[in-house]
């Protein structure tokens, strides 16, 4: 069999070594005329080399890619992003610890910028490092247009570049209306990778935390008001896997506030709760 009369699609989908062709794979003047007819033949050339090696890792993309590390201001996290506020000292809490007030996150900036182009790519990450998992933030890769000589700047010392001007950026992009940085930092707890994660099944205390139904039923409001309350934060909810698991001591004190206080009037945002927006009102979008 000769490899230019298989397809690549084929040669996935079977299991097939170079010796089930008539190509000598050491004879450099075959392999350059198999090139020359078939278009597919590098790729075809380079997936059989890695079935004969049994290769899962591309060698040759290995390279270095530092991470720059920053904290988020705490008017960010307890005014833009709604945290709440723990003062120094007080106890996290029994249900899924993290610090309610997100102090424990980190905004990870990775530079993937390419050589001599006038446009930088910078992706960003948000991690706690005691959850021990990296979730990208946003779209997670975002442009930055070198402008006036800054391309010149960077070359020279990319660090502090990214430190006085690339973070500014950002911070202009968190202000747009499209962005929201309450919901990424409350996302980043609340859709779990796993839950068995090594590092977060020391935090989860799933003795703790209920289906979606058994709450409705605590609660006496049907599964999609239940969804609706753990969106909406009156109620603190956790994705493990797709699945929708909350703490059995946010519904606690739902019952207690009912109790106190009677069922909220729906459509009515509680006290404190303006939007976004409204809050936002005021900023042009731009950090001076």
């Amino acid at each position: 069999m000769k490899l230019s009369d298989i397809k690549m699609q084929e040669l996935i989908e079977r299991p097939l070594f170079w010796e089930d062709f008539e190509e000598d794979r050491q004879d450099k003047g075959s392999m350059k005329a198999l090139i020359e007819r078939d278009s597919e033949a590098v790729r075809k050339i380079a997936f059989l080399d890695q079935v004969e090696e049994g290769s899962l890792l591309d060698r040759d993309s290995f390279r270095k890619l530092d991470f720059y590390e920053v904290e988020f201001t705490e008017y960010a996290r307890l005014y833009v992003a709604e945290g709440q506020y723990s003062p120094e000292g007080s106890v996290r809490g029994e249900d899924v610890d993290y610090a309610k007030d997100y102090s424990g996150i980190k905004l990870l900036i990775q530079d993937v910028s390419m050589p001599f182009v006038n446009e930088g790519l910078f992706a960003l990450y948000l991690k706690d490092y005691e959850f021990g998992f990296i979730n990208p933030l946003g779209v997670c890769i975002y442009p930055f247009d070198f402008v006036d000589g800054s391309r010149e700047q960077y070359d020279e010392d990319p660090e502090r570049f990214i430190r006085d001007h690339v973070l500014l950026h950002f911070e202009s992009e968190f202000w747009e209306d499209d962005f929201d940085l309450k919901q990424e930092l409350f996302g980043y707890y609340h859709n779990l990778p796993d839950v068995h994660h090594p590092l977060l099944s020391n935090k989860a205390n799933l003795d703790g935390l209920l289906t979606a139904k058994a709450v409705s039923e605590k609660l006496g409001v049907s599964i999609p008001r239940v969804m609706k309350m753990v969106e909406e934060g009156s109620i603190d909810g956790y994705k493990f896997g797709g699945k929708l698991l909350i703490t059995q001591s946010s519904v606690e004190q739902r019952l207690r506030y009912i109790e106190e206080h009677g069922k909220p009037t729906r459509g009515k945002a509680p006290e404190g709760k303006r939007t976004r927006k409204e809050k936002s009102s005021g900023y042009s979008g731009e950090l001076n």
